[in-house]
């Protein structure tokens, strides 16, 4: 398979905005179907592939006992024809017909595993299958094995292995239905439920060679706000092939002999939760009818409709807990009717716990907690009301739960978030508050709740906390414990603070001893065992794959943009420079909106982090002789409104970004690139649009038009209709006849992302090819919004490198037109 390009570097003149638009529109309008000038796959220099063909870290998971670890090992990156094979497109997902499982987009498949026991040097390798390749490895409670699904070619196939042991077995003949993501849970150390493919499922239906009748569909005159989704069923055949790969049966299998037990009637499973006692699960299932319009679920929203209950041990119905319907009307980050966030509540034997949206409903509450006893409880009992909108919620094993609400979703556009303490052994005392802070705060944050499900760590009234430790002068991430009656707090470990160390694991529950993941500018990323704080001894030995990257200088640069908002970003200088020459430079960024100016800047004034070289990433510029200025703040700031000035705000941010590199004496101004991804690459090409601050720039998987996203994007909740002035000018495709500068883009020819769609880089690709503008496109074959395939992420670096080396390394007037101080007139 190749790489389609399209390339387009005539010279032209600055048209007039009204023939300029007119032109724009033409081309969105009228033009044809672009056509696919191929090429084969590029690659950057050896030393790059050499880079990311080195092995990643592996994931390492811990036994509950706290005796056992494994390795997870995955290779560096997929293979083209991994993500080549055969998809359909469902309801919003991506299935591999062969498999029944999820279509492979950017993650491998794990091919490795070594059991680890924790203080001593013990390792055992497991002998899997040749070729194999798994998912959902997860350690049965007590830690007495793990269970894996390996991908075979008739699907999906359960096996476990005995912990410390290096022979897997698997488990029963029949296949998983991974449709949903992960198949199984373990219910005890000899049992797993899980969702399989029926017996009798059958052949998949075909689609009829002629229609039975045309495509209809409906509006009653109810607002139903959709963004632009991908994958969404087209008709009524893929319904039907929705319902026939998406339907399991359940089944009870036991580990030992595989028996497999059926539970209740087939059905397409959103969620199935086994309550701690294990009498009940509750149920959630997907019937009709299905929307073409929405998918099933997105993000923090699901529309299809669903039907609630709670079923006993062999699969009958004790209780109905809603009948949600369709509801096509609910906008993306809102919220739809009924009970979400449905859970088991810990330390109970079947206590359920929910929350639902009561706007309108319940004077000044937006949302309100509920409890069900019992499953034959008659009534569920408020736990609290809340005025914001629910995030999450955790509990201890004496009923005491910890539940945190935000302004508003998506939970990056918030700005405030409140944490609340309840009893359940005592609903009516007031909820106490524990925190009440700026979500958008980075310095001072007390930490996060450590949970494992919805389970808080910690010992009595004790929970576990862990932070990012972000101060002005730099990181060091922190585990803390806090009493949940006087609300102390106690430090229990950090960084060193010549490292960036995390305590990713608690291991048995305990902050005794603890699994850290350590790194610094010249040590790679690498967990160690620490036990009773006795010297760390290492668990892997990941090696420096990019050792020539050692003389890499950071440093983090503040500044104020004009209106006197402070920023900050980091730069990075390549090794060997002499602190003297002015680079070439690349700005990479991604906007971010801000209600408080003050978090805008708030960047740790030291990085001890590692530089890992992997993917499509920029930072391997730095290999090519630039500096890069990485995710310097583009503060947008606002709230709800702050698109009314984007385009002000984003050039004000940029050109003081500009200004700070240049005058510390690192950047050429006149050689000077701009790039980014997503919503980085919408902010390229509007920087490319509405400034003269770059000499070229390269935009991946972005937005140009969103005219094409009418019902809102990224944290702009309005309409085209309600804002047309703020959709028309934050649109890069309709001031395509300001850039200047030459553009490259690069888009996944598959991305499913709502505002990302490929027509948006095709269509602005038309607009600056018919206005003479030095452009190039790369669509790259069965590639999602991020790149995951070997030859797509050579071939992309490839592009970057070439670009960025003819028009911002080599440009020919930048020798000319620069000061001796690498300031120019321009």
């Amino acid at each position: 398979m190749n790489t389609t390009i399209f390339s387009c570097a005539s010279p032209t003149s600055r048209a007039g905005l009204g023939s300029a638009l007119l032109l724009v529109v033409f081309l969105f309008l009228a033009a044809p179907p672009v056509l696919h000038a191929q090429t084969t796959y590029e690659v950057p220099s050896q030393e790059i592939q050499d880079i990311l063909e080195a092995p990643p870290l592996p994931g390492l998971s811990v036994s509950s006992d706290g005796e056992w670890a494994v390795l997870i090992e995955r290779p560096s990156m997929l293979a083209l024809r991994d993500i080549a094979e055969p998809r359909l497109h469902l309801a919003g997902y991506r299935l591999n017909p062969r498999t029944n499982g999820p279509a492979m987009a950017r993650q491998p498949r794990v091919e490795g595993l070594e059991f680890l026991r924790l203080g001593s040097e013990e390792r055992v390798r497991v002998e899997l299958p040749a070729g194999a390749q798994l998912e959902y490895v997860s350690w049965a409670p007590g830690g007495e094995r793990i269970s894996f699904a390996l991908v075979a070619d008739a699907g999906y196939e359960l096996w476990t292995v005995p912990t410390g042991e290096s022979r897997p077995s698997r488990v029963m003949d029949g296949h998983l239905n991974a449709a949903h993501g992960n198949p199984c849970s373990w219910l005890s150390a000899e049992e797993l439920l899980c969702r399989t493919i029926p017996a009798n499922r059958g052949p998949a239906p075909e689609r009829p060679e002629v229609p039975e009748g045309p495509g209809i569909q409906v509006s009653d005159g109810e607002p139903a706000p959709a963004r632009t989704f991908q994958d969404l069923l087209q008709d009524g055949h893929d319904a039907n092939l929705f319902e026939h790969y998406f339907t399991s049966q359940l089944a009870y299998v036991e580990v030992e002999g595989g028996t497999m037990t059926p539970v209740g009637e087939p059905a397409i499973f959103d969620e199935v939760l086994a309550a701690p006692s294990r009498d009940y699960l509750f149920v959630s299932r997907t019937v009709r009818p299905f929307s073409f319009i929405v998918p099933d679920r997105w993000r923090i929203n699901d529309w299809f409709p669903r039907e609630m209950e709670i079923w006993n041990r062999s699969g009958e119905v004790v209780r109905s807990i809603a009948s949600l319907p369709l509801e096509e009307n609910v906008a993306v980050d809102d919220v739809r009717s009924g009970p979400r966030g449905v859970a088991w509540q810990p330390g109970e034997d079947a206590a359920l716990v929910w929350v639902e949206d009561v706007a309108g409903q319940v004077d000044g509450a937006r949302e309100r907690v509920f409890r069900m006893a019992t499953p034959h409880e008659s009534e569920p009992a408020v736990v609290m009301d809340l005025e914001d909108r629910f995030s999450q919620m955790a509990w201890t094993a004496d009923g005491r739960g910890l539940i945190t609400e935000v302004d508003r979703y998506p939970l990056r556009a918030a700005s405030w978030t409140r944490s609340w303490l309840v009893d359940t052994g005592d609903l009516d005392a007031d909820p106490r508050n524990i925190w009440d802070r700026s979500a958008e705060e980075r310095y001072g944050d007390p930490g996060t709740p450590i949970t494992a499900g919805v389970r808080l760590l910690g010992q009595g009234d004790w929970i576990y906390l862990r932070g990012d430790g972000v101060t002005p002068e730099g990181e060091q991430p922190f585990l803390d414990r806090m009493n949940l009656e006087t609300l102390e707090t106690e430090r229990l470990w950090e960084s060193d603070a010549d490292r960036y160390e995390v305590a990713t694991d608690l291991v048995g529950g305990s902050h005794e001893r603890l699994i850290v993941r350590s790194e610094s500018p010249t040590d790679p990323p690498n967990y160690h065992y620490v036990a009773d704080g006795s010297e760390a001894r290492a668990l892997t030995y990941q090696e420096d794959p990019a050792p020539q990257l050692q003389g890499v200088e950071r440093r983090v640069l503040t500044y104020e943009r004009e209106d006197g908002i402070r920023l900050a970003g980091v730069v990075y200088t390549p090794p060997g420079w002499d602190g003297e020459t002015r680079l070439p430079t690349v700005l990479w960024a991604y906007p971010r909106e801000f209600v408080s100016p003050d978090a805008a800047a708030q960047v740790p004034g030291q990085n001890n982090r590692f530089t890992r070289l992997d993917g499509a990433t920029h930072m391997f510029f730095l290999l090519e002789g630039y500096a890069i200025f990485d995710g310097p703040s583009i503060a947008i700031l606002g709230g709800a409104t702050a698109n009314d000035t984007y385009v002000e705000q984003l050039v004000s941010s940029t050109a003081a970004a500009v200004d700070a590199i240049v005058e510390a004496g690192i950047a050429d101004r006149n050689r000077i690139g701009v790039g980014g991804h997503s919503y980085g690459g919408f902010m390229t090409a509007n920087l490319l649009a509405h400034s003269d601050l770059f000499q070229a720039g390269i935009a991946r998987s972005a937005a140009h038009n969103r005219t094409l996203t009418p019902f809102g994007f990224q944290n702009e909740r309005r309409t085209l209709w309600e804002a047309p002035d703020v959709y028309m000018d934050m649109s890069p495709f309709m001031n395509a006849h300001r850039i200047e500068a030459p553009m490259l883009m690069l888009h996944g020819a598959d991305d499913p992302n709502p505002g990302t769609f490929p027509i948006q880089s095709e269509r602005m690709f038309h607009a600056m090819k018919g206005m003479g503008k030095v452009s190039r496109l790369v669509m790259l074959d069965y590639e999602d919004h991020g790149y995951g395939a070997r030859e797509s992420i050579f071939h992309t670096l490839y592009e970057m490198m070439s670009w960025f080396d003819e028009y911002v390394k080599n440009a020919p007037q930048a020798a000319a037109d620069a000061d001796a101080d690498g300031t120019s007139d321009r």
